[in-house]
């Protein structure tokens, strides 16, 4: 998701504030706890797996929640910085505190709610190029949502115990990617769809086209 404000000129490269990098930090620690409690269920279905499964489990769960946070929210968020950059544009990702303390406290309960945050982006751009930077997040969920299913598939062909159990997780990091696509095809204000589909119904008709038939494989080869 993006939103335009006025700002300062762009810098020349893709660069970070120190600003933004607290800001980047606190959002991608905050989504990675909320992840982990909703992944299994909230605060006491975590607790038991520690208590079950020990620092092994728990490593696990972690770590399989924030990969799902840098690909799915953050890679997302900074691929729109990067294309508007490109474009002369400044740009910025600011965390919403409110929306990420939303996101813990829901998953303490088992589901998650969350509004991490967004680049802020100001300067003028065509309409095509407003098009790019708007499908550079969702079309780079996509992407991984892709190659997560087919490591989760080739995990889940052994006979391994532990290969399973991450192609569990994997396949999860895929769901999440691909959810989040989704979501941000949506087209509703201030979500990416509505801009892509106001000003290229034909690439969003493409974008969903590529979701459906994503969720499909990953139902059809049982990763999902």
């Amino acid at each position: 998701m993006s939103y335009r404000v006025r700002v300062e000129p762009s810098p020349p490269r893709m660069r970070f504030s120190p600003f933004e990098i607290q800001h980047i930090l606190l959002a991608v620690g905050a989504m990675t706890l909320a992840f982990s409690l909703a992944t299994v269920g909230g605060i006491y279905a975590f607790l038991d797996a520690l208590d079950r499964g020990g620092p092994v489990l728990i490593g696990i769960i972690v770590l399989s929640s924030f990969v799902a946070v840098v690909t799915a929210f953050l890679l997302h968020e900074l691929m729109h910085k990067k294309v508007a950059q490109r474009y002369g544009c400044y740009a910025e990702f600011r965390a919403y505190p409110m929306g990420l303390l939303l996101g813990v406290f829901t998953a303490a309960f088992g589901f998650m709610f969350a509004a991490p945050g967004a680049v802020m982006v100001s300067g003028q751009v065509s309409g095509r190029q407003n098009v790019r930077i708007s499908a550079a997040g969702p079309a780079t969920n996509l992407v991984l949502a892709a190659a997560f299913m087919g490591l989760a598939f080739l995990l889940g062909a052994t006979l391994d115990p532990l290969a399973s159990l991450l192609s569990y997780f994997v396949a999860t990091i895929a769901f999440v990617n691909l959810f989040l696509g989704f979501f941000n095809l949506i087209p509703f204000p201030p979500l990416d769809g509505s801009k892509i589909f106001a000003l290229d119904k034909p690439l969003w008709v493409a974008m969903i086209a590529a979701t459906a038939a994503l969720y499909v494989a990953g139902w059809y080869v049982r990763v999902f």
